[in-house]
C-alpha cells in the first residue's frame, strides 16, 4: 500500500507538471464559465422562463450531454498515453526494476490519471450544474446519484482505453474507444425512444443493438443516472418524457454490471501490463 502511495504520489506530480493534463483543466474551468455567461445574458434580458424546473431540464439538456463528450475525450487522450508513455520513456521499467511489484506500479499510475480524469469531470459536470442552479433554482431529483454517477462513469471511460491502450497503439486506442463511446451513448438514447415505440421489427433491431452495445461497454447507464439524478424532480418535462420512457433511472442490475464490468476490464489491463516488456 506504501509502495503504491509513492507511485501515485510521482504520477499526480508527473501529471501536473504535463500540458497534456494543464490546458485540458483550464479549458474546462473555461465550460461552466461559458454557461455561466449564457445564462446570465438570458437572465438579464427580463423574457423569464415560466417555469424554474422546466427551464432547468431545457437546459441541463443542452449542456451536460456537452461536458460528457469534453470529459470523454478528455479521459480518452490521457487514459491513452499515461502508460505507453511511462513504458516508452523507460520509467515503468525503472520503477519495476525496484522493490516494486508491477501490480503496484500500475495501481499507482492508474489511480493517478483517476484522480486527474476525475477532476475534469467534476469541473466539467458539477461546474455546470453549478451554474445552472446559481440562475435557476430547483431541487435535483437525486442529489446522491448526480455527485457519485460522473465519478462512476469516468472510472468506466478509464477502464476500456486503459485496458486498449496496452494492446494497441495510441491513436488507434483513442479513435476505437471514442467511437465505442460515442455508439454506447447514442445506441443508449435511442432503445429509450424505440421502447416507447409500437413494436416492430426495427424497434426490436435496435434493442438488440442496444443490448449487445451495453454489455461490450456499460457506461451510457451510469450516465443516464447521473442525468436523472441531476434534473429537476418537479419538471413536467421530465414527468412528460419519464411517462413514454425516456429520460428514466436504468435498473439497478445494469449499474452494478457497469461496476463490475470496470473492476474486470481493470483486471485485463493488469494481466497485459505483467506480461509486457518494460526494457
Amino acid at each position: 500500500m506504501r509502495t503504491t502511495s509513492a507511485i501515485l504520489l510521482a504520477g499526480l506530480r508527473q501529471l501536473s507538471r504535463s500540458r497534456l493534463v494543464t490546458i485540458p483543466v483550464v479549458l474546462a474551468l473555461l465550460y461552466p464559465g461559458l454557461v455561466v455567461l449564457i445564462l446570465s445574458g438570458t437572465h438579464t434580458a427580463g423574457k423569464g422562463m415560466a417555469d424554474a424546473a422546466d427551464a432547468a431540464m431545457g437546459v441541463m439538456f443542452m449542456t451536460i450531454p456537452m461536458a460528457a463528450t469534453l470529459a470523454t475525450g478528455f479521459i480518452m487522450i490521457l487514459g491513452s498515453s499515461l502508460l505507453p508513455e511511462e513504458i516508452s520513456a523507460g520509467r515503468a521499467g525503472f520503477w519495476v526494476a525496484q522493490p516494486v511489484s508491477r501490480d503496484s506500479y500500475l495501481a499507482g499510475m492508474t489511480l493517478a490519471s483517476f484522480a486527474v480524469c476525475c477532476i475534469v469531470s467534476a469541473i466539467l459536470f458539477f461546474g455546470t450544474s453549478a451554474a445552472i442552479l446559481a440562475f435557476i433554482p430547483y431541487r435535483p431529483t437525486a442529489v446522491v446519484w448526480a455527485f457519485l454517477c460522473p465519478l462512476l462513469w469516468t472510472a468506466a471511460n478509464l477502464a476500456l482505453v486503459t485496458a486498449v491502450s496496452l494492446y494497441l497503439p495510441r491513436i488507434a486506442s483513442i479513435i476505437i474507444c471514442l467511437a465505442l463511446a460515442g455508439f454506447s451513448n447514442f445506441m443508449g438514447s435511442v432503445s429509450q425512444v424505440v421502447g416507447a415505440l409500437p413494436g416492430g421489427s426495427v424497434a426490436s433491431t435496435m434493442q438488440t443493438v442496444y443490448w449487445v452495445s451495453f454489455f461490450v461497454f456499460p457506461a451510457d447507464p451510469l450516465l443516464r443516472l447521473a442525468m436523472s439524478g441531476l434534473g429537476p424532480a418537479d419538471s413536467s418535462i421530465q414527468m412528460m418524457m419519464s411517462s413514454i420512457g425516456f429520460m428514466t433511472s436504468p435498473p439497478a442490475w445494469q449499474i452494478v454490471y457497469a461496476l463490475i464490468w470496470s473492476a474486470a476490464v481493470f483486471l485485463l489491463a493488469g494481466a497485459r501490463f505483467r506480461r509486457m516488456d518494460l526494457a
